[in-house]
């Protein structure tokens, strides 16, 4: 069991690890205290910022009211120069990571309004912000606000040998044949009357359905769900992939919730496993949208290379239509 740490050795800890920052440019020490440690200071940003270091933007999720309206008075205020136009979108993505209200009402006050940094941002600034976790759209009442696309609770997937039968999150190869490479689908397991699960609102077990074969080459797997029941695949784009014999897909060893919650940034290391939290996308925000309401969908876990053994997927849900989706990226 962890060392419940005193005040003062947390900053003690948060004191080295700036240090480390500023005198050697090495970020890991502010970013372990917040991805694995769960650790919340406005002190990691406002070193970062002093230092003009901006990536990466985790260190900026904590910072200050002040600091924030400062970065947005540089972003108001920024001439366009094609030398500094990198530096103007990391702010962005700094401000983005901030996210709160008044980041936000700054960030679309230029989607609306461009000032001469934005002109070399495809979409504007609002096509860049998912990165950080949130969107801008309209709800099923047509009312426009920011949407959060990830869950706060965050809880590991990790091996076990142990594991008591059903509790396992990789549910094995099912009965149906992926049409496109002749793969068995496998299923990802989710019981909500796990009271661990209980902040994804289900009263039953969904299995998503997709083909790890196909998914590397897939823009995207859907599967419509029902809770205690088996889902149906609805969506399959892309090529097929190489066959995966059934003996070893189910060779795998079971997955099974951690016994606490994790950070909420615990994933933003990609070869981690959990559900719930904050995705790290290796390469750019990778979020599906719904193929049938055409939203964002929320990041429901993401399954790094100990499950995998090589990329990361990531599995994304629509609630409100019930269907899930699988994506999947690689260095």
């Amino acid at each position: 069991m962890q060392e419940k740490l005193t005040e003062d050795t947390i900053t003690q800890e948060i004191n080295d690890a700036i240090a480390a920052l500023r005198d050697e440019k090495d970020s890991d020490p502010c970013e372990d205290l917040i991805r694995i440690r769960g650790v919340q200071s406005p002190a990691f940003a406002s070193a970062a910022f002093a230092l003009d270091i901006f990536y990466p933007y985790i260190l900026y999720q904590d910072a200050s009211p002040k600091l924030r309206d400062q970065i947005i008075d540089l972003l108001e205020n920024a001439e366009a120069k094609e030398r500094e136009n990198i530096r103007y979108y990391h702010l962005l993505q700094a401000l983005a990571m901030i996210g709160d209200d008044t980041a936000v009402k700054a960030i679309r006050n230029w989607q609306e309004h461009p000032r001469p940094w934005c002109e070399e941002l495809s979409g504007g600034p609002l096509a860049h912000v998912e990165g950080a976790g949130w969107c801008v759209e309209a709800d099923r009442t047509g009312d426009v606000s920011k949407r959060q696309l990830f869950f706060n609770a965050c809880y590991a997937l990790e091996k076990s040998e142990t594991a008591a039968p059903g509790e396992s999150v990789f549910g094995g190869t099912c009965d149906e044949i992926c049409p496109a490479c002749g793969c068995s689908y496998i299923n990802v397991v989710l019981d909500g009357r796990d009271e661990r699960l209980s902040f994804l609102e289900l009263h039953g077990k969904i299995r998503i359905k997709y083909c790890e074969s196909c998914v590397p080459w897939a823009q995207g797997m859907f599967c419509r769900y029902e809770e205690d029941k088996e889902s149906t695949v609805i969506l399959q784009d892309g090529e097929a992939g190489p066959f995966f014999d059934d003996a070893d897909l189910n060779s795998r060893p079971p997955f099974v919730l951690s016994k606490k919650m994790v950070p909420t940034s615990y994933c933003d290391e990609f070869d981690r496993c959990a559900v719930g939290g904050r995705p790290a996308f290796l390469y750019g925000a990778g979020y599906l949208n719904c193929p049938e309401c055409g939203r964002v969908m929320m990041h429901l876990a993401q399954l790094g290379s100990t499950w995998t053994d090589c990329g990361t997927h990531y599995i994304q849900i629509c609630r409100d239509c019930k269907i899930a989706g699988v994506t999947y990226q690689q260095t």
